[in-house]
C-alpha cells in the first residue's frame, strides 16, 4: 500500500506494473492471515457480484437507449401523421375550390365526353361519349361538375 501511495503522489497515477505489484502484495498477506480458499472464494463473490453489477449497468442503459429509440420512433411517427393529416387538408380545399370554379351540369342535360363528380357527395361519373347526364347513383343528387 505505501508503494501505491508512493506512487500515487509521485507520478500522479498507478502504472500497471506498480498495480500489479501491490495487488500480489496485498493478495499474499490476506492469504497469509485468511488461508488461500477463505481469499479465493471472497475473491470469486467479489468478481461474481461485480459481473452482475455490471450487467445490470447494461441492461439499464440498453433499456433507456431502447425507450429514447421508442420515444424517437413515436415523435417521427406522430409528425408523419401529422403532416400527412395536414397534406391531405390541403387537397381537400384545393378539390373544393377547383370544383366550385366549375360549371355546374345537372342531371338530364347532354355533356361531352369527361369524367363528372357529384357536387354533394363527390361520387364520379364517367361519360364515355356525348348523352345525358344521370342523377347521382349514390346519393340521388342532380348537380355535377366536371372534374
Amino acid at each position: 500500500m505505501v508503494l501505491l501511495e508512493e506512487g500515487l503522489r509521485s507520478a500522479g497515477r498507478v502504472s500497471k506494473r506498480e498495480f500489479d505489484r501491490v495487488s500480489e502484495a496485498v493478495k499474499a498477506r490476506l492469504e497469509q492471515k485468511y488461508g488461500k480458499e477463505r481469499v479465493e472464494e471472497f475473491s470469486s463473490r467479489v468478481r461474481t457480484n461485480w459481473q452482475d453489477f455490471a450487467k445490470k449497468v447494461e441492461d439499464a442503459r440498453m433499456r433507456v437507449e431502447a425507450e429514447e429509440a421508442f420515444q424517437r420512433g413515436k415523435k417521427i411517427g406522430a409528425q408523419i401523421l401529422e403532416d400527412l393529416g395536414n397534406a391531405l387538408q390541403r387537397a381537400a380545399r384545393n378539390l373544393e375550390a377547383s370544383l366550385s370554379d366549375k360549371v355546374t351540369y345537372h342531371a338530364g342535360q347532354v355533356v361531352d365526353r369527361g369524367v363528372y363528380v357529384c357536387a354533394n357527395c363527390s361520387k364520379i361519373q364517367e361519360i364515355k361519349r356525348r348523352r345525358r347526364l344521370a342523377v347521382c347513383s349514390e346519393c340521388g343528387s342532380s348537380e355535377m361538375r366536371l372534374a
